[in-house]
Order: C-alpha cells, then structure tokens, then sequence
C-alpha cells in the first residue's frame, strides 16, 4: 500500500521500504530500519541520509543513539509543491528570456504526431482570440476526427473564440452550420483557391500542408504576426457574411 504513489513521487525501493517502515513502527534506530526493510546495514544510513535531504524525515539523539523519525508528513506535499514552484519560475524566466530574443524562430513539424502537436499548442497557450484561413478538407487529413472533436469542446470551454476564412466547400458549408454553438465566426471564399491552412494567435503564425506530406511550420514573431494579423482583418472586412 503506497508504494506506488511514493514511486511516483520520486522514492527509490529502499528509500520506500524504509519510510513506510518509520511510518509504520516511530522513531526507530538506523540498525532496526535496516533489519525491518530489508536494507544492508551498509546502505542503511545513506538511506536515511538521502530522505533527510528531501526534508522527508529528521533526527534526534538519546543518549549515545541516533533515532530517525517522520516529523511532519505534508513533507511529502511540500517538497512536491516546492518543486512545482520552481518549475513554474523556470518556464516563466525561460519565457521571459525567449521573449527579448531578437529576430524571427522557426520550428519544422514532419509527420502526423508533429502535425497534431504544434494544432494541440493552442489549447495550452489559451488565446483569446484565434484567426484562420483554411482549406478545412485538406487540414482534416493530418488529424484524427475523434481528437478533433474532443479539441473543439477543449477549444469552447477554454473559451478560445475562433474567426475562419474557409475555403467553400461542402465539408466547410456544413460546418459553418455550427458556428453558433461553437464559439465561432466562419467566412467562406470562393474566387481565390488555396489548399493550405494557417493559424494566427499572439505572436505565431502557424501553417499546415496535408495536401503530400503532412508538414507543418511554425513562425514566432510578434511583428509578422502583427502582419497577418492586419491581413487576415481585410480580408474579413471584403468578404460577405453569410
């Protein structure tokens, strides 16, 4: 019992058995732990070491012995919670850091499983607002249409409304249908033809090819967003809504 939960939270097989058995028995000397856990004797106290370090268990003197002991057992949601704050300073500096860089990044996607990452990134950043041209029967081939619904319901519950320029299809006519329960504005283009499709949302401009190979390329640029953002706007003035 909780041997699975503490191997999740990073505890060896040792370090486990000798927890659950301070757990189990209090405060106990490093030569009873090592009897009880099955641990060599040798390994016993960089055991007891180790889980000191973590703050997971500590020490005290009585007499000439040294007993160990479980102190406070939300040791084990703290030391978790305090990792978590560090990773969540860590990506927060990283992206602070990737923000002043100068210059345009690039990112390639070969593949469907690149495909379908770089579509599910928009989930994880939220935006506010996404803008699209696409050729909704090519986009479709890159994508499994039961993941793409459970995104769209993600997408709506997230929030995320969504402006398309859809290249006129049957597949695009029927779904426009839908735009008003699905948190979305679709236009629909007949006089210029394209196969391709593109997203624009904060600072990237993603673009997807299924017409051959499933390809995909992201641009991370906040003025070439800006760009297609002011173009991606004429072009929904000019065309009618329908």
């Amino acid at each position: 019992m909780y041997r699975n939960e503490l191997r999740k939270l990073g505890l060896s097989e040792k370090e486990i058995a000798v927890y659950l058995s301070l757990l189990r028995m209090g405060p106990s000397m490093a030569s009873v732990l090592a009897r009880v856990s099955n641990v060599k004797r040798t390994s016993i106290y960089d055991i007891l070491n180790g889980l000191i370090d973590r703050n997971l268990i500590g020490s005290y003197k009585q007499g000439d012995d040294t007993f160990f002991v479980i102190e406070d057992l939300n040791n084990l949601y703290f030391q978790e919670k305090q990792k978590a704050d560090i990773a969540r300073k860590l990506v927060s500096d990283l992206k602070n850091s990737a923000n002043v860089q100068k210059g345009i990044r690039v990112n390639y996607y070969v593949g469907y499983e690149g495909y379908r990452e770089i579509y599910e990134e928009i989930l994880r950043v939220k935006p506010k607002d996404l803008i699209v041209w696409i050729h909704l029967d090519n986009f479709y081939k890159g994508l499994d249409m039961k993941r793409e619904d459970e995104w769209t319901h993600e997408r709506i519950e997230k929030k995320i409304h969504t402006r398309l320029i859809m290249q006129d299809t049957k597949m695009a006519r029927a779904f426009q249908r839908l735009d008003s329960v699905s948190c979305r504005e679709t236009r629909l283009v007949k006089k210029f033809f394209f196969e391709t499709t593109c997203f624009v949302y904060l600072d990237r401009i993603l673009f997807f090819d299924a017409t051959d190979e499933i390809s995909a390329v992201k641009i991370t640029n906040s003025a070439l967003s800006g760009m297609a953002h002011q173009m991606f706007e004429m072009n929904w003035q000019m065309l009618e809504k329908k």
